[in-house]
C-alpha cells in the first residue's frame, strides 16, 4: 500500500520555464540579403542563440509551490551558440518528465533552438522533438498560445504582468539585450534571462489559478516564487525590488487578513 507522501508526490506538478536569448547574425543576414534584398536581420533565420535559463517550480496537489533549479549558460562560458544550446538540451534531457513552459515559444525559442540542432548536429531532447500523433501530457506548454486560445489577440507577456500588479521596474527588465561585450554586460544578460523565467514562472502560476488549480493562490504562489529564486540568487542586480515586491504581497495578504476578520 502506497503511503500518503508517496500519493501527494504522484499529483505534484513541476514545470520548467524556459527562456532564451539571440543575437542577429551579420554574416547570415548578408548571405539572405545576396539572394532577397528584402531579407530582414528579425528574421528567425538569421538569429542564434547567446543564452538560455531554466527555473524549476513545482505545485502540489494542495496548491503549495516549492521552487528548485535555476541554470543558466552563455556564450562567456560555453564559447558559441552549439556549447550554449548542447547545455540547455543535455538539461531537459536530463529532466525529461518535466514540461517546459515557454512564452511565444513555438514562433520564436523553439524555431531557433531547431535552427540550431540543425546546424550543429545536435539531438533534441524528448520536449522540443516533434511527435505526431503523441499521447499523455504534452512536453511543452506555450503560455502565449494558450492565452491566445481560438482568438486573434496576442497579449505580450509584459502586458500581462503589468495587469497582474508585477512592478514596472521588473517588468521593463525584460526588454531585449544586445549582445555583451564585456564581463559585466555578460553578468547582466544572465541576470536578463534568469529573471524572464522568474517572470514567466509568475504568469503561468496566475494562469492555474485562473484555471481553478486547487489550493493554488496568487499572492502566496508568488512569493514563494520569488523567495525561491532570491535563496538561489541572492546577489541577482533586481534583487532589492524582488524583495520589496515580495513585501508587497506581503502587505496585501495581511490586509485580506484583517478585512476577513
Amino acid at each position: 500500500m502506497s503511503t500518503l507522501r508517496e500519493r501527494k508526490s504522484k499529483v505534484a506538478k513541476t514545470y520548467i520555464a524556459l527562456d532564451a536569448e539571440f543575437h542577429w547574425d551579420r554574416d547570415l543576414h548578408e548571405l539572405h540579403r545576396a539572394m532577397d534584398p528584402k531579407s530582414h536581420r528579425r528574421a528567425v533565420a538569421v538569429k542564434k542563440v547567446m543564452a538560455t535559463a531554466v527555473f524549476q517550480f513545482t505545485i502540489d496537489e494542495d496548491g503549495r509551490v516549492s521552487t528548485g533549479e535555476i541554470g543558466s549558460w552563455s556564450e562567456r562560458d560555453w564559447i558559441d551558440e552549439k556549447g550554449v544550446v548542447s547545455k540547455v538540451f543535455d538539461y531537459l534531457r536530463a529532466h525529461d518528465d518535466k514540461p517546459i513552459v515557454t512564452y511565444g515559444g513555438l514562433a520564436t525559442d523553439v524555431p531557433i533552438l531547431l535552427l540550431a540542432g540543425i546546424a550543429h548536429g545536435l539531438r533534441l531532447p524528448p520536449q522540443l522533438i516533434d511527435q505526431p500523433g503523441r499521447r499523455g501530457p504534452r512536453p511543452h506548454l506555450d503560455l502565449g498560445l494558450q492565452l491566445k486560445g481560438g482568438g486573434r489577440t496576442w497579449t505580450h507577456l509584459s502586458q500581462l504582468l503589468l495587469r497582474m500588479g508585477v512592478p514596472f521596474d521588473l517588468v521593463a527588465a525584460k526588454s531585449s539585450v544586445p549582445r555583451p561585450t564585456s564581463d559585466a554586460e555578460w553578468q547582466s544578460l544572465r541576470d536578463h534571462v534568469e529573471l524572464d523565467c522568474l517572470l514567466l514562472a509568475i504568469a503561468k502560476v496566475g494562469w492555474l489559478v485562473a484555471q481553478g488549480t486547487d489550493g493554488l493562490r496568487l499572492e502566496p504562489a508568488i512569493i514563494s516564487l520569488i523567495e525561491g529564486f532570491l535563496r538561489r540568487r541572492p546577489d541577482h542586480s533586481l534583487a532589492d525590488e524582488l524583495r520589496a515586491y515580495a513585501a508587497n504581497l506581503h502587505g496585501i495578504i495581511a490586509v485580506g487578513f484583517d478585512n476577513a476578520a
